[in-house]
């Protein structure tokens, strides 16, 4: 059966926030200074991240900006928006039942209250 996680859920919901204030940075940002921008996102969805980062070596950043640069813009955002928002999802499912299990041992072994 399916079930949602609603720490999988928070977790994937500060991602995909970190995710978009990090777009309307770039967006906002002078042009030489914005594919560095992504650098947080290497870090934080790391070890999935390394998927990104292929093309982004291997092209330099558009001098028209970002919205018209597949390699620096398109695809650390779709990428990241997908695999990284899922890669927390998961992250953040596995701390919950953690913290869940390690609650309900506390709970255990303190036994009835009198």
């Amino acid at each position: 059966m399916l079930r949602f996680s609603i720490g999988g859920i928070v977790m994937a919901a500060l991602h995909v926030a970190l995710l978009a204030i990090t777009a309307t940075r770039i967006l906002a940002a002078d042009a030489q200074q914005w594919p560095r921008l992504w650098n947080w996102f290497l870090a934080l969805d790391f070890p999935l991240s390394l998927g990104v980062v292929p093309l982004a070596w291997i092209f330099p950043a558009s001098p028209a900006g970002p919205l018209h640069d597949f390699a620096n813009f398109w695809w650390p955002l779709g990428y990241h928006g997908i695999i990284g928002t899922t890669w927390w999802y998961i992250v953040g499912t596995y701390i919950a039942d953690k913290l869940t299990l390690l609650w309900q041992q506390r709970r255990r072994s303190a036994g009835p209250r009198q």
